[in-house]
């Protein structure tokens, strides 16, 4: 009867050890799953990765792309990808000198080069037009300068020295009243032959006779 009792005894308290350290288990799980730090190394990786993804960066895609600009891409974005968010590349864009698997970063310019032959096309179309653009202008001017000079000819009306009055030679350049009477004073001493007379008037010089040529005449 004894040992029965003994017994009974053990396996009261074997039952109670068994039920206790269930308890203290599922306490322990209790704690550690809201933490997060248990979690499963899958669950972890899944958790950084939408951070990441959350994450932006500024970048900005110039050269041979559609739309130009300034982007708000992801941080785990390619340059392929930037470059997809500026309209994609355009005809002659030369794609073989941009790394597009490079990751991007904050701050990040993707300037996308077009292609040498359109670089040269373009070139020499420029230089085309500016050189008709010179030709034009240098033909335009050409053309009012002589235009004006044959009008200035035209409008000169030739004082003949030799016969004119004072008054009439002074219509001419650079001669006042007193020039004009000593035109008139020397040719009474001989007349004019050529324009070269003029240098016998005391005032008159080459620089002056020069300016004189084209507006008298020996008659």
């Amino acid at each position: 009867m004894q040992a029965k009792s003994k017994k009974l005894i053990f396996i009261a308290v074997l039952l109670t050890g068994c039920i206790i350290t269930s308890l203290i288990s599922t306490n322990d799980k209790a704690k550690m799953l809201p933490g997060g730090s248990s979690l499963p190394q899958s669950a972890q990786s899944a958790v950084t990765s939408k951070a990441a993804q959350a994450k932006t960066v500024r970048v900005q895609v110039s050269g041979a792309v559609l739309e130009p600009g300034i982007y708000d891409v992801p941080a785990s974005c390619r340059v392929e990808e930037a470059i997809a968010a500026a309209g994609g590349l355009t005809e002659n864009a030369d794609s073989e000198r941009v790394n597009l698997v490079r990751k991007v970063r904050d701050g990040m310019q993707i300037r996308v080069p077009v292609q040498k032959a359109a670089r040269t096309s373009r070139t020499q179309r420029k230089n085309a037009q500016a050189t008709a653009g010179y030709g034009a202008s240098t033909t335009k001017k050409s053309s009012s300068t002589r235009a004006g000079t044959e009008k200035n000819n035209s409008a000169v009306q030739r004082v003949r020295i030799n016969s004119a009055s004072a008054a009439e030679l002074q219509q001419l350049p650079g001669i006042g009243s007193a020039l004009a009477q000593r035109i008139v004073e020397t040719r009474k001493g001989g007349r004019f032959t050529s324009a070269d007379d003029l240098l016998r008037v005391p005032g008159i010089g080459k620089a002056k006779l020069e300016k004189l040529r084209d507006y008298v005449e020996v008659d």
